[in-house]
């Protein structure tokens, strides 16, 4: 009796380990991607222009947050998105995030000009 009762306490300890670890979750098999496609890295840009990005969005993605050297432009489902950004050159970084704005892995980063 008392095997039986150890046994059943192992592959209970087993199946909480391989759930904690991941195994058969959604979050180990997120697709979740972005890629800014235009404009391209190095480019002169003319205010306001254009951000257009690819987004595939695995089981946790809901939509993406924009930020201009590293600040928050604005969380948004749109593409492209409008940008807005005074004169100069600028990092442009686009994440991946949940529907509760948690960030995810995913991101994309371009430099422009904008003239």
């Amino acid at each position: 009796m008392i095997i039986r009762k150890t046994g059943a306490l192992v592959a209970g300890m087993a199946l909480a380990a391989m759930s904690f670890l991941g195994a058969g979750t959604a979050w180990s098999a997120d697709k979740t991607s972005v890629k800014i496609v235009s404009p391209k890295s190095g480019a002169v840009v003319h205010d306001p222009f254009m951000l257009r990005y690819i987004y595939h969005k695995g089981p946790r993605a809901n939509h993406v947050h924009v930020y201009v050297d590293g600040t928050l432009y604005k969380p948004t489902h749109a593409n492209p998105v409008r940008m807005d950004i005074p004169k100069g050159k600028h990092v442009i970084v686009v994440k991946a995030a949940t529907r509760h704005h948690h960030l995810l892995g995913p991101k994309s980063q371009v430099t422009v000009t904008v003239k």
